[in-house]
């Protein structure tokens, strides 16, 4: 996905893959996970940021791609170099900017907005709207600001909560008892 691919490459390669680098040329892109990339990747993509240039699965020829990289992760890079996970050349191209985003754990404030968001994400992707009583609202708010609400996936645990309690709730009203059904999980 990040490099593309030439039709034939592997089975199942039907047809050309650009590729995400060679989609962000003149552009930005973002890698969610940097961490997670493998040995190989991670001399491509060193290569892909020096030299503008990088090899599609399976090509003969280069392909130039001139892009601006953000890179995101919730694992300390400094020490995945130390352990032999992640390569100290790449860190050093990547780090130009550092910037610590607290957890949501850290950000009690962030969760009531984003459980509106939540809710209007549930309604476009499923395509029937759903709301809370406003009991229900307190009670998940008061759960999710709980000191002891540890939000340890983030954005992505409180997107999953929202979905099961969208998900299982009657009439498109999420109720205290929806509530008290996820906060018991």
């Amino acid at each position: 996905a990040l490099f593309g691919h030439v039709r034939g490459a592997f089975t199942g390669a039907e047809k050309r893959r650009e590729g995400l680098l060679a989609r962000a040329d003149g552009g930005l892109l973002f890698l969610d996970e940097i961490a997670e990339l493998g040995g190989d990747e991670q001399a491509m993509l060193l290569r892909a940021i020096e030299e503008h240039r990088f090899l599609p699965l399976g090509a003969d020829e280069e392909v130039t791609a001139r892009f601006q990289l953000i890179a995101g992760t919730c694992a300390d890079l400094a020490e995945r170099v130390e352990q032999g996970r992640f390569r100290d050349d790449l860190l050093a191209r990547i780090d130009l900017w550092h910037f610590e985003l607290p957890g949501l754990a850290e950000r009690r404030e962030d969760l009531e907005p984003n459980l509106d968001h939540e809710l209007d994400r549930f309604g476009a992707d499923e395509g029937r709207r759903v709301r809370m009583t406003r009991s229900a609202r307190r009670a998940f708010l008061r759960f999710a600001t709980h000191p002891e609400a540890a939000w340890t996936g983030n954005f992505r645990e409180l997107h999953a909560a929202v979905v099961r309690m969208a998900t299982l709730c009657e009439g498109g009203r999420i109720r205290e008892e929806d509530v008290e059904r996820e906060r018991a999980r």
